[in-house]
């Protein structure tokens, strides 16, 4: 095995020294846990999307530890056109973005936000955001809502130590 000789009789061995300079040991730490927050709509299809797609950014910006999905309580088979031609025009990819049906699994140590629509009794919503506007009428009046809910979620966020689900 190759090593190299350093000052002072000592050696290391040049694989270890390619290890350490290539492999920061930052890089091992474990990841920070994220809580995750799910936006639920009535078809997953619109708000929802939106809000969980504005928030994965304004969570990241802000250094937060926290990411969202979105999910409908009768989800249709895609998005709405609407908003796939709203975020594409905002600057986000759509092509992975499919409406999923909301389900105990996603619910579970997770903070829930509806979005103009009741979910089941048995899951405890964080937030209940009413009143935006519907996307097939006016797509930036909903999504300027969503992003004001969203900006008073991120300031509540920042103030509180990271919030789980009890």
């Amino acid at each position: 095995m190759m090593s190299i000789r350093m000052k002072g009789n000592f050696k290391i061995d040049k694989l270890l020294l390619l290890w350490i300079l290539f492999f920061p040991t930052s890089s091992f730490a474990q990841e920070e846990t994220k809580t995750t927050i799910v936006f639920v709509c009535e078809h997953g299809g619109a708000r929802s999307t939106i809000a969980s797609v504005y928030f994965n950014k304004l969570a990241e910006d802000n250094h937060l530890p926290y990411r969202s999905i979105f999910r409908g309580l009768t989800p249709d088979p895609s998005i709405s056109k609407e908003t796939k031609k709203g975020l594409t025009k905002d600057g986000f990819a759509t092509k992975t973005l499919f409406p999923v049906a909301l389900s105990e699994k996603d619910v579970a140590n997770s903070l829930l936000i509806s979005l103009d629509c009741i979910p089941p009794s048995q899951y405890q919503t964080y937030h209940s955001w009413n009143g935006v506007p519907a996307i097939s009428e006016n797509y930036g009046a909903a999504r300027n809502a969503i992003v004001k809910h969203l900006n008073e979620l991120i300031m509540e966020l920042k103030t509180k130590k990271q919030i789980t689900k009890n």
